[in-house]
């Protein structure tokens, strides 16, 4: 990534954290943020990882969540190597404090998933899921959950009942209109609140600030704002964009 292409990212996740804050004006308390996608490789995770460095650098206390008990991403990303996470948290609440990394970002850990549990959307429903977030909600300014996509399971539906606002991630050039539609209406259904779309992988040289950027952005337009340049702050390596064999899809469902 060229030192222009990091400015452009940098300012990017700036924009969004400003409409955030913007969109929760008026409710009290800390806050629970989601970040979703529709499929599968749309770049959520890297989203989730630069929203959560954009908030800690405010100097706000952060706390980033791996939510996705399936297909985890935090602990490759972030080159955590810790096996003790929100799955063993839930069954385990002792393990709280062990969970919890810090990392090299001032201000901001990180909660691996843990271990892969065999019933993925009955611990995300659960209520000692419920009084976790609630709990952190007390210590931490934002806690920011990488949920699984909302067309591949039910997970991300069941957790965004439990938090502020969700995004809905949305990658240039691979998303479609179709599945970025669906996966609004089921979270419109659960009557959560969207906060809009996050637009990544837009090449920096075409992006800018003019009308090539809005025709890019304007076949999603009605589905909230729209942020893109690629990926930064030193996690620049976008998810894989191959479709899944047959066997790796059977373990999203």
């Amino acid at each position: 990534m060229t030192q222009k292409d990091d400015f452009f990212t940098q300012e990017a996740y700036k924009t969004l954290r400003s409409n955030i804050i913007f969109s929760l004006t008026g409710e009290e308390g800390n806050k629970i943020i989601q970040v979703t996608s529709a499929m599968m490789s749309e770049g959520k995770s890297i989203t989730s990882v630069n929203l959560a460095i954009s908030f800690a650098q405010t100097d706000r206390k952060v706390l980033l969540i791996d939510c996705d008990l399936r297909r985890p991403k935090l602990a490759s990303l972030l080159s955590l190597g810790a096996n003790v996470g929100l799955s063993n948290v839930l069954v385990d609440h002792t393990l709280l404090e062990q969970a919890i990394l810090p990392t090299k970002v001032p201000n901001l850990s990180v909660m691996t998933s843990g271990e892969i549990p065999p019933n993925p959307s009955e611990l995300l429903g659960s209520k000692r899921m419920t009084a976790l977030l609630e709990e952190l909600r007390q210590v931490y300014h934002y806690v920011i959950l990488d949920t699984p996509p909302v067309n591949m399971v039910t997970d991300a539906v069941v957790l965004a009942s439990r938090s502020d606002g969700v995004l809905i991630v949305v990658r240039a050039g691979h998303s479609e209109k179709g599945s970025v539609q669906d996966a609004v209406e089921q979270l419109e259904y659960a009557k959560v609140k969207i906060l809009g779309y996050v637009l990544n992988g837009v090449d920096s040289e075409r992006g800018g600030y003019g009308s090539g950027k809005y025709r890019r952005y304007k076949k999603y337009k009605g589905y909230g704002y729209g942020y893109g340049y690629g990926y930064g702050y030193g996690y620049s390596s976008p998810p894989s964009s191959r479709e899944p064999e047959p066997e790796e899809r059977g373990k999203t469902e």
